[in-house]
């Protein structure tokens, strides 16, 4: 009797051992691929720098230029950062462009040089989506309109950049 009922012991313990040891194998146990987090939410020290266009659409260039730094062009280039007495005289001013480079991202602004509003922010790269997320920006908003700015190649969805334009109210 003894040994039937040991045996009959064995038999239900290696199925409960069985899923005992299935069950700790299945808790916490991931491979190297499944711990690490996507490089997207991971980042990176290359990731560009998020940006709030829209804020500084609302700003003349003086404050943008106090915000990102000096613009690339400098004032004693023929095109300069600010257009000389006959560049405005033929020009009125308007239509000029300042490019930054500001965490990673190129930004190209133009704007009147007589009344300093900026007309529009150019944020330049091959990927919109990956500019609109960098740029904070939203394809319906009341304050701009987004446009983006095709390569002129083949493929229609490859683009320069996307053109940000404030909607004047």
């Amino acid at each position: 009797m003894l040994a039937s009922s040991t045996s009959s012991s064995r038999r239900l313990l290696v199925p409960v051992f069985a899923g005992l040891l299935g069950l700790a194998g299945c808790m916490n146990s991931q491979n190297a691929s499944e711990t690490e987090r996507p490089a997207a939410e991971r980042g990176t020290a290359v990731t560009p720098g998020k940006l709030d266009v829209a804020s500084l659409l609302k700003r003349n260039i003086d404050q943008l230029r106090r915000q990102l730094g000096q613009p690339q062009e400098a004032s004693d280039e023929l095109v300069g950062a600010d257009p000389n007495a006959d560049q405005m005289k033929s020009t009125n001013g308007e239509g000029w462009i300042n490019t930054f480079q500001t965490e990673g991202n190129t930004l190209v602004v133009t704007f009147n040089a007589r009344n300093r509003r900026v007309s529009d922010i150019v944020l330049v790269g091959s990927n919109e989506d990956d500019l609109m997320l960098r740029g904070g920006l939203m394809m319906t908003s009341p304050d701009y309109i987004v446009m983006p700015i095709s390569d002129g190649g083949p493929e229609s969805n490859k683009v320069k950049g996307i053109r940000v334009i404030p909607r004047r109210k």
